[in-house]
């Protein structure tokens, strides 16, 4: 049912308000100069609204893109589970506000966000390269979390219109990995370096397939001496595990543990008590002497995932190994198992053969 309600301000201007209400939406209503613009509107609505179709309410189109932003950093943000990069995600929530803040909700459409994606592709990184397809894709997926939010809880959106921008294809990146020469070299380097925080955090890491910051922020009372296993209570994809500690890592871990003067706080323990150890000069010291230059502490990881694809390993053992929610990172490894599909294949047509 529409009305129209005449208004007279006390300079004497006339204006016209349209409100329309129909049984189980939200009132809208809009105000027009003219009788004939508000009829129009308000016929428009009612058969919008009569067939479904969208149609903004009055706080859709006086609230903000930068509005919702602000609530979901100072409300939700805060609290996200598993959300490990809160910081990152906010700074780039920053740049959203100070380029698309100023867009009401009533407009908030997908068009936006494929100009803005255009637009992200032109910045350049610290290194004066264009931005890779996962960096856009990471501004993309931090708008799209808020206006899920914005969709799902508050009710401020009808849909989140970033689903229907695309994506940019994300390059795979190289696996490097270390061999058997080169983890013999790296090793060396470490027990003869004079910080024994970096022989045990590099074995550990070699032997587990762990992340630097798991490695880094265990604390004695994570490892498991009677079972072997060492609690990883943060993680990336927000699951808790337990990850079995074998072979060398055992005996270099219970002497890493045999030296600490106080066997408790932090496994890697730092100058401060409130912080644990950092490994990067460490780590320089050790990659040059091994001559690795430009061989990351993250390739460690890599190198597990390689050396179980090369053992034999399916990708749903390198993906649980690693802790991996998915199989699509473990993928990045499976051409490290040819050779060993090829042997199983022979071994097959061989006794076909016998046959």
């Amino acid at each position: 049912m529409a009305t129209i309600e005449k208004r007279t301000t006390n300079d004497g201007t006339v204006s016209y308000r349209a409100k329309v209400r129909l049984r189980g939406e939200k009132p809208r209503s809009r105000t027009f100069k003219r009788k004939t613009d508000a009829e129009a509107w308000a016929k428009k609505v009612e058969a919008d609204l009569g067939h479904g179709v969208y149609v903004p309410t009055t706080a859709e189109r006086r609230r903000t893109f930068g509005d919702m932003i602000d609530k979901f950093t100072t409300e939700y943000l805060p609290i996200k589970a598993h959300n490990l990069s809160a910081d990152h995600m906010a700074r780039m929530l920053e740049w959203w506000k100070d380029h698309y803040g100023f867009v009401t909700l009533d407009k908030l459409k997908p068009e936006i966000f494929i100009e803005a994606k255009a637009k992200i592709a032109k910045r350049k990184n610290r290194h004066k390269q264009p931005l890779s397809g996962a960096t856009i894709n990471r501004y993309l997926a931090a708008a799209s979390a808020v206006c899920k939010w914005g969709w799902k809880e508050l009710r401020w959106l009808h849909e989140n219109p970033v689903l229907s921008v695309s994506k940019m294809k994300e390059s795979e990146g190289i696996v490097r990995f270390l061999s058997d020469d080169e983890r013999k070299a790296l090793l060396a380097a470490c027990r003869a370096d004079d910080d024994p925080n970096i022989e045990t955090c590099v074995v550990l890491a070699l032997a587990t397939g762990l992340r630097q910051s798991n490695i880094r922020l265990l604390k004695w009372e994570d490892v498991d001496f009677n079972n072997w296993t060492l609690a990883i209570r943060e993680t990336k994809n927000g699951q808790p595990r337990n990850v079995p500690v074998v072979g060398m890592a055992q005996r270099t871990l219970q002497a890493h543990y045999d030296r600490d003067p106080t066997q408790e706080g932090w496994v890697f323990k730092g100058y401060r008590d409130g912080a644990p150890w950092s490994l990067h000069s460490a780590w320089q010291r050790v990659r040059g002497k091994a001559g690795l230059e430009g061989f990351r502490f993250h390739d460690l990881r890599h190198t597990v995932a390689s050396y179980l694809t090369q053992g034999g390993a399916g990708l749903a053992q390198v993906a649980d190994a690693l802790g991996h929610k998915t199989l699509v990172m473990a993928r990045r490894y499976s051409h490290q198992s040819a050779e060993h599909v090829r042997a199983t294949l022979a071994t097959i047509a061989g006794k076909l053969e016998e046959e």
